[in-house]
């Protein structure tokens, strides 16, 4: 079995100059800089990835998969290979860690749940259909959402359907599924037709169910209504958004909307002290109040591009775009504080990219999965599987004018 190459290519290096050039802007009383500390090459995510094959936190260790098959374990801090399979499979979804396993799933519609410590395969498991997004792992059950509609709950330990629920899909869809959310009991996801629901853990039993939108238009098209970002839950509250529909607030007890907004994205939602932080699909970045989801701030800088989902880092809030670059933007009013080029950070460790050699095409530096956020540093993986982790350093500093768009 061959095992994934690994190319670690500088370690440390937050201090470097080069990469304060752009990243030490000066907002009132808070300076943010930032730094590269590692980069690797992880292999190439799915065509056209839509947040498939996000990296995966667990611990002190990060968990990479590819299309082609590969999955890896490494060290978080330094990129440290600790394990690395070849499962001869093409991946759509995950990876998940937890409990001693990690679970990726194929395009053939099989689940492969392998050790946490050592890559080994533990069991393999057929499922209802592609799963494309992240599953969730508990003490006895593996709970995930597949692109026919399934929300399906296996047996941890060999991989066997406990019990399933279904909603039928629209005709066209988003190519994507939420994640399950697990709060307590229940197991909360949302789907391709804009409906919310709340599941028994126990059984898959429905609750509730929540409309986030309600399809309209002319054809397929226009009434497509997915649900297909991250869900939060806070406080007995479950945030949601939807594609070409709404945001809400949704009372976990009883599927009853606190408040709901007009709004589209399909990227999801993120929290943060008191705010709901979101992309929606013009690539405008919102903060809103959690409590009644009026708008705090709006940062427009970015219309036009596809951006990733919103990723809090204390007092600031990252995103990601098509082209390659990582901003982080103050929580308070949504001023960038720092830009990070993903491109420009392979370029300070010498690399050379192997496909932009000759007459190739030039390879895709787009970020389309999820930023993943631990401590201070924020990992950022591009579709030619790229991953960069970054270090902020934000110090106080004298007040001075905000030039906030």
């Amino acid at each position: 079995m061959r095992l994934l190459a690994f190319l670690l290519l500088a370690m440390g290096l937050a201090g470097c100059s080069y990469f304060k050039q752009d990243s030490g802007l000066l907002l009132r009383d808070l300076q943010l800089e930032v730094a590269p500390v590692w980069a690797v090459q992880t292999g190439e995510l799915p065509e056209n990835a839509n947040v498939q094959l996000t990296p995966f936190i667990a611990g002190d260790r990060l968990f990479v998969a590819n299309v082609s098959g590969s999955v890896t374990a490494m060290r978080s801090r330094d990129a440290h290979p600790l394990w690395a399979v070849d499962l001869d499979e093409q991946l759509t979804g995950g990876p998940a860690a937890g409990h001693g396993m990690v679970v990726v799933g194929t395009i053939k519609a099989e689940l492969i749940a392998l050790d946490a410590d050592t890559g080994k395969t533990l069991w393999r498991s057929r499922i209802c259909s592609e799963m494309l997004a992240v599953p969730v792992i508990t003490d006895d059950k593996i709970l995930l959402q597949c692109i026919d509609g399934y929300v399906v709950a296996l047996n941890r330990s060999d991989g066997q359907r406990i019990w399933s629920y279904r909603r039928l899909p629209p005709t066209l869809t988003l190519r994507g599924t939420a994640s399950p959310l697990l709060v307590g009991e229940r197991v909360i996801t949302g789907f391709a037709d804009g409906v919310l629901v709340s599941l028994s853990l126990d059984k898959g039993e429905l609750q509730w169910e929540a409309t986030i939108a309600v399809p309209r238009g002319r054809n397929d098209l226009e009434r497509m209504v997915d649900i297909d970002g991250l869900l939060q839950v806070a406080d007995g509250v479950v945030y949601v958004s939807s594609y070409q529909g709404r945001v809400a607030a949704v009372s976990i007890e009883n599927g009853r909307f606190l408040w709901t907004r007009d709004m589209s994205s399909y990227s999801g939602v993120e929290l943060g002290d008191s705010q709901l932080f979101l992309s929606d699909d013009q690539g405008r970045v919102w903060a809103l109040d959690r409590r009644t989801g009026a708008t705090l701030w709006r940062q427009d800088r970015f219309s036009g591009q596809r951006i990733s989902a919103p990723a809090v880092m204390g007092r600031v809030v990252a995103v990601a775009d098509e082209g390659g670059d990582i901003h982080w933007l103050d929580v308070r009013d949504g001023h960038i504080l720092a830009t990070q080029n993903i491109t420009r950070a392979w370029d300070y460790f010498h690399y050379r990219w192997e496909d932009e050699e000759g007459d190739q095409d030039k390879p895709d530096h787009a970020i389309t999965s999820y930023p993943v956020v631990t401590d201070e540093r924020l990992f950022v993986r591009d579709n030619t599987g790229a991953l960069v982790a970054f270090q902020i350093y934000a110090t106080s500093a004298a007040p001075t004018e905000s030039n906030s768009k």
